[in-house]
């Protein structure tokens, strides 16, 4: 199963000619993110700040960085190309979360009772199937890959089996999932694991029907949860602490706040089209995600389905792959608009359409039932062998006809032909099983062959040849402008820039190693977002000092280089350095007095700050004839600067990057409070005299969330040996 893994995704590890990441998502957003988190840890540095965008921004509190996830750091420790992430190490960590899914499915359908060459196909449709095959994005797929455990683990304590192990290991690998980075596909199974308990506890139990509920599997099923939020703790309770202060973007005009509602019409737009049902088992029909397993699946999830159904556990996954499908369809049923309207927090997964999760974890389970009962001599297994076989001809000669007609069909190339020869080679494979004219062992053989060729027809067909020029845009330019980042690295100062973003699409800042204020993510800090942040006067309070574009966005830039790919280096005017001092810090009441005075030409920012709802620190105004401040940025890492600084009188040394709860200060070793200067940016209150000014960043959120993470692996651990 390992081997077909590998061979299925031969594009990716046996040539240099694909890649998965030529996507505007993945090359312009995680990709950078990869790239930073990788540096950081050859660096010997734990990445906790993201420096790059925005002044600055937690990387675990926008949690789709998957700083959190173990599984990435290992991505990240291995060895860079000249100081660059691999695209063969990304290649086989995309290969290899896919081997991952297949192991921890093949490990559910044996827990369950199947056969080694049912689980074997099992694994295979989860992993080359469906949500996991088909989405890219690894802070959503990482997650997905370990839910049959969770389900494993929930099963054995329904049963009785081992039940205080089995719940808290169900709930460590479901908090295993959240560390994954995003909240959609985790919320989905979270809510689907809940209901299971509580149908465990209330309806269903060893004995059914259930005549009470069943309170020590309730007891059990706190312990899960219990153990699932500790679990998820390093990565959620970050991502909340962000979340609640930040504005994040979801598909309207203005990013939103966290307690503004996700419109109705975003999830709407972002919901499985029904011709994506279809798409289950033709190819290419697939629009928002892609639920594909096959024809030849298809017909064994229904074998499965008619003959195993006197099973409980069967009813039980079928009830959660088609609540899977009818919820990712949104709109076009009062299903998930019920859910939307009136359960807490569900409204910021926006995307429906993620709701297939669930039917690619149900329905490949169910497909092992039917592996198994290929043999069972039954009316259903005739009716659905003369199904395919139907299916398989009708298709054949509709395209047949198409062809000869010139008739446009949904799809354009030969993948709907293709899927009714192997409906009809299924259909033969199992008529001569039935019919003894083939052995079990050889019809398996063929059967998972044809699952495997089925699958090839969609998951990477469309990954683009390097020699395509016209499907690899998003790759190629981050290879192009290394000589603008060399420019301004060379020039006195640490340098921020602004860029353009239809030249530069992607995020440059983290992928250089260089601080840009605009960046391509999905949130940004609320105290940032309330100031005009593209007027020109906040552009220079932030010290955006120079511009890559291949035109100024302003008459007063001055050009100073031009790079190999044509693009320019402008050089913004007045700007202000990165960190100066002042003596005049008053106190504002209202964000919008604080909004106001950042953009009042009177009120002048070189020598005055303020504090929102804070109380100014003491400070001095110093004699005339005074010599000036002297402030020097002496290092500045992602999670540390040092400042040192020469005053005449006490004063506040203002650092132009986001304040955020979590830095912590020193003036020569001892402890200080950083202040919120001018809304948005650090302060730190400094005496007379030459000073070394460390700030690092040390989140609680992160050390508490680690700690309970630690505490949960630890349990997890000792009863799973022990127990």
């Amino acid at each position: 199963m390992v081997a077909l893994v590998i061979l299925f995704f031969w594009k990716l590890v046996l040539t240099n000619q694909y890649t998965w990441m030529e996507s505007p998502d993945i090359a312009n957003l995680i990709l950078p993110w990869f790239q930073f988190q990788a540096g950081e840890w050859h660096h010997g540095r734990f990445p906790l700040w993201d420096p790059y965008g925005w002044g600055g921004q937690p990387l675990f509190g926008q949690a789709q960085p998957g700083a959190a996830y173990p599984l990435n750091w290992l991505l990240f420790l291995l060895p860079l190309n000249h100081g660059w992430i691999a695209q063969l190490s990304l290649h086989w960590y995309y290969v290899l979360v896919r081997i991952l899914a297949a192991l921890t499915m093949f490990k559910l359908c044996r827990d369950l009772g199947r056969s080694r060459a049912a689980a074997i196909i099992a694994g295979l449709l989860f992993a080359l199937g469906g949500y996991v095959a088909n989405t890219d994005w690894p802070q959503m797929v990482n997650g997905a890959v370990w839910a049959p455990l969770a389900l494993m683990y929930l099963f054995r304590a329904q049963r009785g089996e081992r039940p205080l192990r089995s719940a808290i290991l169900s709930g460590f690998f479901l908090g295993f999932m959240w560390l994954a980075g995003h909240h959609q596909m985790q919320l989905y199974i979270s809510g689907t694991v809940g209901v299971l308990w509580l149908w465990f506890i209330f309806v269903s139990n060893r004995i059914e029907p259930a005549r009470s509920p069943n309170w020590p599997l309730a007891k059990l099923a706190a312990l899960s949860i219990l153990i699932a939020v500790m679990t998820s703790a390093f990565q959620t309770i970050p991502t909340a602490e962000y979340g609640r202060i930040s504005r994040r973007w979801s598909g309207t005009d203005e990013p939103l706040r966290f307690n503004e509602v996700v419109p109705y019409n975003v999830h709407k737009q972002y919901a499985l089209s029904p011709q994506s049902l279809i798409g289950v088992f033709i190819p290419g029909l697939a629009k928002n995600a892609d639920p594909f397993i096959g024809i030849v699946a298809v017909a064994l999830v229904l074998l499965g389905l008619a003959l195993a159904w006197r099973d409980a556990r069967i009813r039980w996954l079928a009830a959660v792959a088609l609540f899977g499908l009818l919820f990712a369809l949104g709109p076009l049923n009062p299903i998930h608009g019920i859910l939307y309207a009136l359960v807490p927090l569900f409204e910021k997964a926006r995307v429906p359409a993620a709701g297939i999760v669930l039917f690619s974890l149900a329905a490949p389970v169910i497909a092992a039932f039917g592996v198994d009962y290929l043999e069972v001599d039954s009316l259903w297994r005739k009716r659905i062998l003369r199904g395919l076989a139907v299916f398989g001809v009708v298709t054949l000669f509709a395209c047949l006809l198409f062809a000869a007609t010139h008739v446009p069909v949904w799809i354009s190339d030969d993948r709907l032909i293709v899927t009714a020869v192997y409906a009809l080679l299924a259909a033969a494979v199992w008529f001569g099983l039935a019919n003894k004219n083939l052995s079990r062992t050889a019809a398996l053989c063929a059967l998972g062959a044809l699952v495997f060729f089925d699958l090839s027809n969609e998951a990477g067909f469309w990954w683009p040849n390097v020699n395509d020029k016209d499907r690899t845009s998003y790759i190629k330019p981050m290879s192009q402008h290394s000589d603008l980042v060399q420019y301004v690295r060379s020039r006195p100062g640490l340098p921020r820039v602004e860029v353009d973003s239809s030249v530069i699409p992607y995020n440059i800042g983290p992928w250089y190693g260089i601080e840009t204020f605009e960046s391509y993510v999905a949130s940004v800090p609320q105290d940032l977002w309330r100031h005009d942040v593209f007027s020109e006067r906040f552009r220079q309070f932030m010290g955006i000092q120079y511009l890559f574009a291949a035109k100024p966005s302003r008459p007063n830039q001055r050009e100073l280089y031009t790079g190999r790919s044509g693009l320019k280096v402008f050089e913004n005017p007045d700007t202000f350095p990165r960190a100066w001092a002042v003596h005049d810090v008053s106190e504002v009441k209202t964000e919008d007095e604080a909004k106001g005075l950042m953009q009042n030409p009177t009120f002048d920012l070189h020598t005055k700050a303020f504090l929102l709802n804070e109380t100014p620190p003491q400070l001095a105004a110093c004699p005339p004839n005074s010599p000036a401040d002297d402030v020097e940025i002496d290092a500045h890492q992602p999670n540390r600067v040092r400042i040192k600084a020469k005053l005449a009188c006490r004063g506040m040394v203002l650092l132009a990057d986001t304040y955020f709860r979590g830095w912590q200060a020193t003036v020569d070793g001892n402890s200080t409070p950083i202040y919120q200067a001018d809304s948005v940016i650090r302060g730190v209150a400094v005496d007379a005299g030459t000073h070394l000014i460390e700030m690092r960043y040390r989140p609680r959120s992160v050390i508490l969330g680690g700690i309970l993470t630690l505490l949960a692996a630890a349990l997890s651990c000792y009863v799973f040996f022990k127990l």
